[in-house]
């Protein structure tokens, strides 16, 4: 792990051209956490997101009808890539993904994990998937975690799990927006390839990021978190940034879920 002062990595990003910003990114989502993408995002065709039928489909209609289970689990299969990350050599199932990110915003984000909850304990008779998925996250809930110590720097922890093509990585930083608008209540920031980046949940303009900063992150973790795996010779990448009292987290990795 590596801290760094964002202000000096700002010296090695170079001008690029700007990817666009959701023109609806402050419209209400459900709950910040697991059902964070914007039923318009995923309906239009032009905002540039990834998502398959009929998870698509299935994520939009059960936000409307509440049944916020079956909604969670067509967010974990939306992307196409679940069944390449469940079953191989990760040993994972969707639950257990589910289970993952739960844990990490239960530690992260109590409040909005609470919030959550309340929403949740208003789905639907005809929720198919309350049952698990619901009761999954609810266990996890009433788990007895510690508060992560706050950090006050743009820190850079690598990982070996998640691992995304290191090319893939460097095109999705080459194409993103360096604007200086602030990202606001958006959280898939752009996806290229096995890359994803992703932004802890959005909680107030203060703790905010602006593409520019998020940019020059992506690019720390570009230069720190480079892994070869043993069994093979591709350069891989997987990293974040902590959140602090300052700002939210940033995720570069395979990943499409989870980020807090």
């Amino acid at each position: 792990m590596r801290f760094v002062p964002i202000l000096a990595a700002t010296a090695l990003i170079q001008q690029v051209p700007a990817m666009s910003i959701p023109s609806n990114a402050t419209s209400i989502l459900p709950e910040q956490l697991f059902l964070d993408l914007h039923i318009q995002d995923v309906t239009d065709k032009t905002t540039g997101i990834s998502v398959v039928e009929p998870w698509a489909t299935k994520y939009t209609e059960s936000i409307r009808e509440k049944r916020y289970g079956d909604a969670i689990w067509a967010r974990y299969h939306i992307g196409g890539d679940v069944e390449g990350i469940a079953g191989s050599s990760m040993n994972m199932t969707v639950l257990d993904m589910i289970a993952e990110d739960a844990r990490e915003y239960r530690l992260n984000d109590p409040t909005l994990y609470s919030e959550a909850l309340s929403l949740y304990a208003q789905t639907s008779s005809e929720d198919s998937h309350a049952a698990d998925v619901l009761a999954l996250v609810r266990r996890i809930g009433e788990e007895d975690v510690t508060q992560l110590e706050k950090r006050k720097t743009y820190g850079i922890y690598c990982s070996t799990n998640w691992i995304a093509y290191e090319r893939d990585c460097n095109s999705l930083v080459n194409i993103m927006s360096q604007s200086k608008r602030m990202v606001g209540n958006v959280r898939d920031l752009a996806g290229f390839g096995s890359c994803h980046l992703r932004l802890g949940p959005y909680k107030n303009s203060y703790t905010d990021l602006t593409w520019w900063t998020v940019h020059a992150v992506a690019r720390l973790i570009l230069q720190e978190c480079v892994y070869v795996p043993p069994c093979c010779r591709d350069r891989t990448i997987s990293g974040y940034s902590p959140k602090n009292g300052g700002h939210r987290k940033v995720c570069l990795s395979r990943k499409n879920t989870g980020c807090s």
